[in-house]
């Protein structure tokens, strides 16, 4: 008898894999640095989710680098994205899911950036009544904020608000997987957490919500 609820090392199941393969391949997105295509993935999924499972479970799973392309802003310029591998982004899911759960309710009520059931519109409505009353707006952009959030200050959030060593310990390695530039050569990563990573919105919401909303609530 299969028990999809198994566990080893880690307490994470065959069920969490398969609902984050499912919720990741809903939002489809191209090949990480092994090319490994959907197509492919579909047709061996049982090998290959089995196989991520057994290494998330164990601990013994790490994530390859990620692969560096470049978009172009809407306003100009360009921004550079990493992508992760299929796999890796499903791996990404399960720590996401379960780490979303704890932070969400810690999140300030004016934060939509990244988050479940927050829309734009939802955001544009609370930025009206914020203004209500008020006779100026600011307007503030931090430039490259994903590409420079500090490593220890992110993981010292992470402990503090997840008690799961599991999540540390992978989302610790996913800050230090490296990156395979456009021509092709690797580079450590020292700071910053990927765009184009499925958990990285997630913890750049948690980096703000420590550095910035936490302060701006503060009493005059």
């Amino acid at each position: 008898m299969i028990d999809y609820f198994e566990t080893k090392s880690q307490p994470i199941t065959r069920v969490m894999v398969w609902e984050a393969f499912k919720e990741v391949y809903a939002n489809k997105g191209g090949s990480g640095i092994d090319g490994m295509t959907w197509e492919w993935l579909l047709k061996n999924q049982r090998k290959e989710l089995y196989r991520l499972w057994n290494r998330l479970a164990s601990g013994s799973y790490f994530p390859k680098a990620v692969k560096e392309v470049t978009i172009p802003k809407h306003d100009s310029g360009t921004r550079k994205l990493g992508i992760p591998t299929l796999i890796d982004r499903i791996a990404q899911q399960v720590v996401r899911k379960h780490l979303e759960a704890q932070l969400e309710p810690h999140f300030h009520n004016s934060s939509y950036g990244y988050r479940p059931e927050r829309s734009t519109h939802d955001a544009v409505w609370q930025s009206c009544k914020n203004c209500f009353g008020h006779d100026f707006v600011i307007d503030l952009d931090i430039k490259g904020f994903f590409d420079a959030i500090d490593h220890g200050l992110l993981m010292k959030a992470v402990r503090f608000y997840c008690k799961d060593k599991w999540v540390e310990l992978y989302v610790g390695r996913w800050l230090k997987a490296g990156i395979i530039q456009q021509d092709g050569q690797y580079m450590n990563r020292l700071t910053g957490t990927p765009q184009g990573g499925v958990i990285s919105p997630l913890l750049a919401n948690l980096f703000l919500h420590v550095s910035f909303d936490k302060w701006m609530d503060l009493p005059s």
